[in-house]
């Protein structure tokens, strides 16, 4: 965030990363850094750090680390900020859109949960 934007949250929707490894590192309270992502949202193939070679995803890491530019994934435990529950969203192609569940934030059930944050709440 910005030194001189007086910033008390920060929500982040369907995003691989924003630019730094932990939520302290955005200088705003932990418990005030939201994220979620959808199941079906195709953000959920951007490359991952892939520490745990297990992973389907780890082999990402042989041609991108993409914590370089992204940072870790805001909604993962290390991130360390708070995690709320979006829906699934479509399938990818599902009514022939390439990503619904990426614009699926700004439903009903989830534009709640941002308006419980924007005011001071919780989702």
């Amino acid at each position: 965030m910005h030194v001189d934007l007086p910033v008390d949250s920060a929500i982040m929707l369907g995003s691989p990363g924003v630019g730094v490894d932990h939520a302290k590192d955005l200088n705003i309270p932990p418990d005030r850094i939201f994220a979620a992502t959808a199941d079906h949202d195709l953000i959920n193939l951007a490359p991952p750090v892939g520490r745990d070679p297990l992973s389907p995803k780890a082999w990402w890491d042989t041609f991108d680390d993409h914590t370089i530019v992204h940072g870790t994934d805001p909604t993962t435990d290390d991130f360390g900020g708070q995690v709320f529950e979006v829906p699934d969203g479509k399938w990818p192609v599902e009514d022939w859109e390439m990503m619904p569940a990426h614009s699926q934030y700004w439903d009903d059930k989830p534009l709640r949960s941002l308006a419980g944050i924007v005011t001071g709440g919780k989702p």
